[in-house]
């Protein structure tokens, strides 16, 4: 049960950083109320820590959820 949590959380936050990566951007336009767009850049450090921190998020919520479907498996088996 150790081994397949422990790939979960490994697999889960390296697949999620990576597609954070491709898919978060750093750049966003904003709307102000006159209508007028501002355009803001993340900086790298800052960038890279909330992907970091989205990563951790996803890899905690699935080794949670894989515990929880091992668990209701083996009290459903016995």
């Amino acid at each position: 049960m150790e081994k397949i949590l422990v790939k979960t959380g490994i697999y889960s936050f390296i697949g999620s950083f990576f597609l954070l990566i491709i898919f978060m951007k750093r750049e966003q336009n904003t709307i102000d109320v006159d209508g007028m767009t501002t355009f803001t850049v993340t900086p790298y450090p800052e960038y890279f820590f909330s992907i970091l921190r989205y990563s951790v998020i996803s890899a905690v919520i699935a080794v949670v959820l894989v515990c929880g479907y091992i668990l209701t498996n083996k009290n459903s088996s016995e």
